[in-house]
């Protein structure tokens, strides 16, 4: 139970502060990261790795930075509670997982008193109130804050009877959460557009998420790889890798594959990933339309794996509902693969620019062209998968998508708006 003292440290402090700290700190920064869940709960998609990422490389750039978080219940780490520990040069504290990660504990009440240490708090728990305390806290010592949806506004958009818990939410809280942030961090345009529409006026900026580019730098060899998953030498191999959700609309894309006609019938389906609710679905399709010889599903991947995975395939998919940003489509362009994603994604914006790949409506008869239209031509696959290596290096590599955040970082600490953190009109 949370004790009225633990309340009082959160108000602690006189009344609230009406600006940021006059003047912004150096170029070295003390940062709080709220998510959540962190490393080395990966299993928990993509926020996950790419705050990870993000963290790590800032403090190789120079900077402090702390996170706070939860440990996934179903997670295999059993890292203390409420003290410090090192991840990679990143102070991490754990907190007690209340309700999936959506409420905190009076630790988190006691730990606010001193906000003040900290130039910027960046939060990520968009739809849960875990991080709600700090932003609190932080606003009223005059501290600033960044706030990243990570894809959540689809769900304000969405007007499905089962999404209206997300409206509500939204309307009643999250919408004033954003208005009173000192910024607000996209991923994609897409995304940012979304907030726009929604009446959202805060100063926006937006930064793409970070790959760890080298991890993909030396794959296994494509022929041993092939073996072991036995795929034959001229078959071609489409991998999905991410979880098994509604909003991945596999079943478009398990649709679409059907109607590939004879690119179909020499080639395999992989999906890998953690089943979210979708898998028996997923299974009743591809046995009612014939292809329980063609697709494949491999569960959850371990690192090791998913880097055979991506030496075995031959182009990688992601024609998902909605995604924010889509790290796998990133990873696998790391690895050298030509991507299917769909105009939905965060990350389609560059794709066709550098012909890295192919976008398309999620719609099974896109799809389907698309596949045959990339998958008949060897020659011209190679050469997507060329620039997608291209297009990874100039936009997403954790060093220079951690030069942008922190750059960005400190225009909200300043007042000045660079050009390379994309504010909208200025912010």
């Amino acid at each position: 139970m949370v004790s009225l003292a633990a309340w009082r440290e959160l108000y602690d402090g006189g009344s609230p502060s009406r600006k940021l700290r006059a003047e912004a700190p150096g170029r070295l920064m003390r940062i709080l990261q709220i998510t959540p869940y962190y490393e080395p709960d990966f299993q928990k998609g993509g926020i996950v790795r790419s705050t990870s990422i993000l963290c790590r490389e800032l403090v190789r750039q120079g900077h402090s930075v702390t996170v706070w978080t939860t440990q996934a219940p179903e997670g295999r780490h059993a890292s203390p509670l409420h003290s410090p520990m090192d991840r990679g040069g990143v102070e991490v504290v754990y907190f007690r997982n209340w309700a999936g990660g959506f409420l905190f504990d009076e630790f988190m009440l006691r730990r606010v008193s001193d906000i003040t240490k900290y130039d910027v708090v960046h939060v990520a728990a968009f739809w849960q109130l875990f991080g709600w305390p700090a932003l609190m806290a932080a606003r009223r010592r005059g501290v600033a804050t960044v706030i990243s949806p990570r894809g959540s506004l689809v769900m304000v958009h969405n007007r499905a009877r089962e999404a209206w818990k997300h409206r509500a939410m939204y309307w009643l809280y999250n919408h004033r959460a954003l208005q009173q942030a000192s910024a607000v961090h996209f991923t994609a345009s897409i995304e940012r557009d979304d907030a726009v529409s929604l009446g959202l006026t805060s100063p926006m900026f937006r930064v793409p998420n970070a790959l760890a580019a080298e991890d993909f730098e030396n794959l296994p060899d494509r022929e041993a790889s092939r073996k072991e998953l036995s795929i034959e030498a001229d078959q071609s191999v489409i991998l999905f890798l991410g979880r098994l959700d509604r909003r991945k609309a596999l079943d478009v894309l398990i649709e679409g594959f059907s109607r590939a006609g004879p690119i179909r019938d020499r080639s395999v389906l992989l999906l890998a990933g953690p089943d979210d609710g979708v898998g028996q679905d997923l299974r009743e399709q591809v046995r009612s339309l014939g292809l329980d010889a063609s697709v494949r599903f491999l569960g959850m991947v371990d690192a090791e794996t998913r880097a055979r995975l991506f030496s075995a395939a031959d182009l990688s998919t992601l024609t998902s509902h909605a995604e924010n940003f889509g790290n796998a489509a990133g990873e696998a362009m790391s690895a050298g693969l030509p991507v299917l994603v769909s105009e939905t994604c965060g990350i389609a914006e560059h794709i066709e620019e550098y012909g890295a790949g192919r976008v398309v409506p999620v719609e099974p008869q896109a799809i389907a062209s698309s596949l045959n239209e990339m998958l008949c031509d060897p020659a011209k696959l190679a050469e997507m998968g060329s620039r997608a290596r291209s297009l990874v290096t100039d936009k997403y590599t954790a060093s220079a998508v951690a030069r942008t955040m922190a750059r960005a970082y400190q225009d909200v600490l300043s007042g000045e708006r660079s050009v390379e953190s994309d504010w909208l009109n200025g912010g």
